[in-house]
């Protein structure tokens, strides 16, 4: 019925003869508005439409209007009405057999209103549409339904309920005649069209039926309030429309048809207003909307502002704005007037192309950056045509990727991951979208997806470029994966071997110091080391190319033995600055914070877990070569092997937690070495390499898959030894030497860590 009553809006008075033809062909007729309230001796017009079947206006016929109590309210042949004595009427105009109605309320002096008489619903003839307003379905109906199922109304205000034929399963069914009936007709009448007047309060029943088949609805007639919906004052620019409704708060908000109420403007220069209450804005000014009907009056403030002609912003439209991810920017768009001053009050619209990729705040003109991408914020004015638009583009705020410094063997792979993050540093997700770079693809090469391979000896500089510009990058180092001490060159100095060629020994450095007990970094990007190139036995630390040496300790005792903590933080190492004796000590990775760790008779060799909680050293407290632990700050010293007969030295935590050690014993009337490993929770012990080799040291690799154990290839002189690295495959395969050159000694050997 709305959409009817929209459609009807522009048309004209029915002033055209009336045709038997064209009465024929009408299916709907309809007053507006379909209640008044007006005071004895006023005089007021009422509107009657006619619609065809599909809903077209028929503009060429004339009703035939009546009341149905003249005592108190008339009607002449045009629809105007004039109020004769308090009280209610219905006023119907009437097309052939179709009819539609106005309540009227008359209002003043003149005593007791005469009783409302229900219009009684003619019977359908052949001109009537029996299945007007019934959905299409098929199949015999089971069921009736009224559309609403309960229909609030207030004093004089009238609807339409609309009749559903259903199926068993509840689907439409083919329409059927309906006959519709009131059963309270002092409270609401209902015709046969199924349109409804309230006429008093209460509770009242429709009811509609089909044969055998009947379905009710419960009319709930009550005084209330009513709202205008829109919330005053109303802005709008000249020739802007809207539209405003009436609503009933206290009935779910329910709106009120327009054609029920009256609207009138009080400066037609500022805005118009029509029958269904649609504003349209005509000049600069202040004027109030005051919509009446239903035995009540409601106001609204309308402002309209002068004509906006152009928006000054900010930043630039015509350049693209880039956001970091998380980031904000505010955005501005100033209504201007033909001489350029602001129109503050004027409207912008604002919206976003892509929300998943920003926020927008009209309020304040803040955007808020989400994810990568690009989008289109517009901000649109009330002038026809009026807007501007800004490209957004969402870049990275910085990229930080999983490791800055590694060290990879020649052929040995590994996919370096990338984050985007906030400008505090927080990791906002898996970066995307990287191009990735090496400054020396001879060293180090890097695949579409960041995946590295070493290449040849030295160090590159691989870089991950994200869009919008900001880049991360990290130096990659290729060196052997085995790095030994030997004295190749008349004094010992560090050389990488990579274990698929064992003859070649490359030198870690161009320093001609003497170097040993080298240690990596857990990222394997520095070493740390021993050299006396000072003049006594200190550590030292360097990058795994060579470069960059720093000295550590600064000690005129001996200082040995470093290892990394696997947080690259601390380094342990074992020293005799503590009265001549060995013991264990830590410091910072720069060689700051020396902390003792031990004071017993002699400490050495100290060895971390990969968890970092927990230390494993040799200890002679016992007058024997024992394995210790005590925690990271020293505390908790206990002993862990107790063999009076063994000596056990130089602990290897592996990646699993287990601890290597070499153990000494006698066994067939022969002194052996056997490397050992032992899981602590258990104290179970296995054997990881066989008592055929005279060992002095070793080192596991990483993967726990290789041996590098340092031998004396001349057992019998224990006078002068004469050390080899041999590398073994754990659990299977021969101790294979490293070749040497004449009399070229080799020993502390260690492992690249994994990447």
């Amino acid at each position: 019925m709305s959409a009817r009553f929209l459609r009807a809006a522009p048309a004209a008075l029915l002033v055209v003869l009336p045709g038997a033809a064209l009465a024929q062909n009408v299916a709907e007729v309809q007053v507006a508005p379909p209640s008044v309230t007006i005071k004895v001796g006023e005089r007021l017009g009422l509107l009657a439409t006619a619609f065809d079947r599909v809903g077209n206006v028929i503009p060429t016929v004339r009703p035939i209007w009546t009341s149905n109590n003249v005592n108190v309210a008339k009607v002449d042949n045009n629809g105007t009405v004039t109020g004769v004595a308090s009280g209610a009427a219905i006023v119907e105009a009437r097309v052939g057999t179709r009819r539609g109605q106005a309540v009227v309320q008359v209002t003043g002096s003149g005593g007791a209103p005469p009783p409302v008489t229900p219009p009684v619903s003619p019977p359908t003839d052949a001109g009537t549409d029996v299945f007007s307003g019934q959905p299409a379905g098929s199949g015999p109906a089971a069921a009736l339904k009224i559309d609403p199922a309960v229909i609030y109304l207030l004093p004089s205000e009238n609807t339409h309920a609309s009749p559903r034929a259903l199926r068993d399963d509840g689907s439409p069914a083919a329409p059927v005649r309906v006959v519709w009936k009131s059963l309270r007709e002092d409270i609401a009448s209902v015709d046969q069209n199924g349109n409804i007047v309230a006429l008093a309060s209460g509770q009242g029943t429709i009811q509609m039926s089909s044969g055998t088949l009947t379905a009710t609805a419960p009319v709930v007639v009550q005084a209330a309030e009513v709202a205008i919906a829109e919330r005053g004052p109303l802005i709008l620019a000249p020739g802007e429309q809207d539209t405003l409704h009436v609503v009933v708060p206290t009935q779910n908000g329910r709106l009120v048809s327009p054609l029920a109420l009256s609207w009138q403007t009080s400066n037609p220069a500022v805005f118009q207003v029509n029958l269904v209450g649609a504003v349209r804005a005509v000049g600069p000014g202040v004027a109030t909307l005051t919509v009446g009907g239903l035995l009540q009056t409601k106001t609204l403030e309308i402002r309209v502002h002068r004509a906006v002609e152009a928006f000054a912003v900010l930043p630039r439209a015509s350049a693209e704005v880039a956001v970091p991810v998380t980031a904000t920017a505010r955005f501005q768009a100033t209504p201007l007037a033909g001489d350029n001053s602001p129109v503050p009050e004027a409207r912008v619209t604002w919206s976003l192309s892509d929300t998943s990729v920003a926020g927008f705040d009209p309020a304040t003109g803040t955007l808020t950056a989400r994810k990568l991408g690009r989008t289109q914020l517009v901000a649109r004015g009330p002038g026809q045509g009026l807007q501007v638009s800004w490209t957004v583009n969402v870049i990275a705020g910085s990229l930080k990727l999983a490791a800055t410094r590694l060290a990879l063997a020649p052929g040995e792979r590994y996919t370096l991951r990338a984050s985007f993050t906030d400008d505090s540093g927080a990791v906002l997700g898996p970066a995307s979208g990287l191009t990735w770079g090496s400054d020396n693809t001879q060293i180090a090469s890097v695949a579409e997806d960041g995946t590295i391979t070493g290449q040849g000896y030295g160090h590159a500089r691989i870089t991950g470029t994200a869009p919008g510009g900001k880049t991360a990058a990290a130096t990659v180092y290729v060196l052997g994966e085995i790095v030994v001490a030997s004295s190749r060159g008349g004094k010992f100095r560090l050389y990488s071997i990579e274990r698929s060629n064992l003859s070649q020994l490359r030198p870690v450095s161009a320093d001609t110091g003497q170097q040993i007990d080298p240690a990596f970094s857990p990222d394997g990007s520095r070493i740390a080391f021993v050299s006396n190139r000072d003049g006594n036995a200190e550590i030292y630390a360097m990058d795994a190319d060579g470069t960059n040496v720093t000295r550590l300790t600064s000690d005129p005792q001996l200082d040995g033995h470093p290892v990394f903590a696997p947080d690259g933080q601390a380094i342990l190492f074992q020293s005799q600055r503590a009265g001549g004796k060995l013991q264990v000590f830590s410091m910072n990775a720069d060689g700051t914070g020396v902390k003792q760790l031990t004071q017993d008779s002699v400490s050495l060799a100290p060895a971390i877990s990969p968890d970092g909680r927990t230390i494993a050293y040799v200890s002679l407290r016992n007058k024997n070569y024992d394995i210790w632990l005590m925690n990271r700050d020293g505390s908790n010293q206990r002993q862990f092997t107790r063999s009076p007969q063994w000596r056990e030295s130089e602990p290897r935590f592996l990646k699993d937690g287990t601890l290597a050690y070499l153990v000494e014993r006698q066994e067939g009337g022969r002194t052996v070495q056997q490397v050992m490993k032992a899981d602590l929770p258990t104290g179970q012990v296995t054997a990881l390499s066989g008592t055929d080799l005279a060992l002095f040291s070793f080192a596991v690799a990483p993967a726990g898959d290789l041996l590098a154990l340092v031998v004396n290839a001349e057992p019998e002189n224990r006078r002068n030894p004469s050390y080899r690295v041999y590398v073994q495959p754990v659990g299977s395969g021969a101790a294979v030497p490293i070749p040497t050159l004449g009399p070229e000694q080799m020993i502390t050997p260690t492992f690249l860590p994994l990447p």
